[in-house]
């Protein structure tokens, strides 16, 4: 079995972000996010700051206008800045798709080019929020840096094609009452850079986050 690297949020988002939300401070706006371990409205044992967070899927496809890539399962590590705000923050350490990767019946294969960032806001429902992937800012040798989360995808000798994971790639997280965080990608669009693509990519995958004691709350 291979393991290839690919993506952010899906999200990721992922890409974006899993998990980027907890309970809210009862004195803060009700629109305000911070990891929580326990649910309740003014939390009383946030996690650190940072918090690594790690998310896997089964079957995280990418739904084309040429036909559905897919891999038999993925997994996704983020590092969360946990501090109350408006706006939840996020690394993106590391995406990896294992096992047999295809479109339709021809052999893929992906590699990630640049990981960057991921945001959320508390979502319209409670135990809910929304994310997007951001560029991750970095000083290099005294100038500013921007990383996107950037994948190849290669698919027989005709698909070659690039994806930057942008603010149109959006996700929802969700999380139930007993702690379990789930990110999910529905349709989301991915924007073309470079290369042979299919007119249409969007990415449909869902990721459970490890553990439980994150939770969104109004």
């Amino acid at each position: 079995m291979k393991l290839v690297k690919v993506f952010s949020l899906a999200a990721l988002a992922a890409v974006s972000a899993m998990a980027l939300i907890g309970s809210s401070m009862a004195v803060a706006e009700s629109n305000t996010i911070v990891l929580c371990k326990n649910a309740e409205l003014t939390c009383e044992e946030p996690w650190p700051n940072p918090t690594t967070i790690i998310g896997h899927a089964v079957n995280p496809k990418m739904l084309s206008s040429i036909g559905t890539f897919e891999c038999e399962k993925s997994t996704v590590e983020i590092s969360l800045l946990n501090n109350l705000a408006k706006l939840g923050s996020g690394h993106i350490l590391t995406y990896t798709l294992e096992g047999s990767c295809h479109l339709n019946s021809i052999t893929c294969t992906v590699t990630v080019r640049e990981l960057g960032g991921g945001s959320g806001t508390h979502g319209p429902n409670p135990l809910e929020a929304t994310v997007q992937p951001v560029p991750l800012v970095l000083i290099v040798e005294g100038k500013e840096v921007k990383m996107n989360t950037v994948v190849n995808v290669k698919c027989g000798f005709l698909i070659n094609c690039t994806y930057t994971f942008g603010e149109e790639t959006t996700a929802t997280i969700t999380n139930s009452t007993s702690g379990e965080v789930t990110l999910t990608a529905n349709k989301s669009p991915l924007k073309r850079s470079e290369g042979f693509c299919p007119a249409v990519a969007e990415i449909d995958a869902t990721y459970v986050g490890s553990g439980t004691g994150l939770y969104i709350e109004s």
